[in-house]
């Protein structure tokens, strides 16, 4: 009687565990992508609409978002972007190579972005938040968010 209890319940602790180092997982492979330029490998796991989405849903104060304060320099970036390319900025500014680029800022040369890590932890059971210190002082923020078999970013802001 006792085994089988043991085993279901070493079963239920080895999958927390996996469950729990998934999303740093997730982040090395994340590093290792921008580390090598590695596009493919990025695309796969950054979500770029939703990226746009959060943002758009950010702007609309009648919706809700998942993306906390926002830093001068974001607005800023944004009111540049919408002066620009007007209704289309988001598409436009908001790319893969963006993403890229916000995390390449986080990154201590050499080091990678990993090395600006100062938060890394589950908001929800299928979200997760990590903050980076860029040299600024201003944190870029990501989101990544379980879809499917898979954690990728969803939201990311400064």
């Amino acid at each position: 009687m006792r085994t089988p209890t043991l085993k279901v319940l070493a079963a239920l602790l080895l999958a927390l565990m996996v469950y729990g180092i998934w999303p740093y997982v997730a982040l090395w492979n994340l590093h290792l992508a921008v580390m090598h330029d590695d596009h493919a490998a990025l695309a796969a796991m950054v979500d770029v609409d939703a990226v746009r989405d959060e943002i758009a849903h950010r702007l609309n104060k009648e919706c809700d978002t998942v993306i906390g304060e926002l830093s001068d320099a974001f607005i800023a970036w944004l009111e540049t972007g919408i002066r620009q390319d007007g209704k289309d900025a988001l598409e436009t500014q908001v790319t893969l190579g963006w993403v890229q680029d916000q995390l390449i800022a986080a990154t201590a040369p050499g080091l990678g972005f990993l090395s600006a890590l100062s938060y890394g932890f589950f908001d929800s059971p299928g979200g997760f938040m990590v903050r980076m210190e860029r040299g600024d002082g201003t944190p870029v923020t990501l989101r990544l968010r379980l879809t499917g078999a898979q954690w990728r970013v969803t939201a990311v802001y400064y």
